[in-house]
């Protein structure tokens, strides 16, 4: 959990734990040229509900805790850009995602440097 957003940083319920592989299945049929966007995937989601077993609306934040419960767990190379989601096992690709994400944790970090100066 993330502080000041434990509302939307909890750990995966069962219930998404059990969309992750639904999740791992659709973004293996997306590659480059055919992203798919995060609202697209909640509104799928969201769509079958009961299917799915979901008590309440899936979010693009709980979209984001699995892909990074994906990644993390070397589950399948995810890729996200400005364009949307998908799979790729091109090297080129997934140095350039993992650059993306140095560099947002470099900018989230000197964020808090910043704020210590208020200390």
């Amino acid at each position: 959990m993330i502080k000041n957003f434990e509302n939307i940083t909890f750990e995966l319920t069962e219930e998404e734990y059990k969309l992750v592989d639904l999740v791992v299945s659709g973004l293996k049929k997306r590659q480059k040229d055919n992203p798919i966007k995060g609202e697209e995937i909640c509104e799928k989601i969201n769509d079958g509900l009961d299917k799915f077993g979901l008590k309440k609306k899936f979010s693009d934040a709980r979209l984001r805790k699995i892909t990074n419960y994906i990644r993390a767990n070397g589950i399948l190379p995810v890729i996200a850009t400005s364009k949307g989601y998908y799979c790729s096992y091109d090297s080129d690709e997934i140095k350039s995602q993992i650059q993306s994400l140095y560099q947002r944790a470099e900018a989230i970090k000197s964020s808090a440097d910043g704020l210590k100066k208020f200390l």
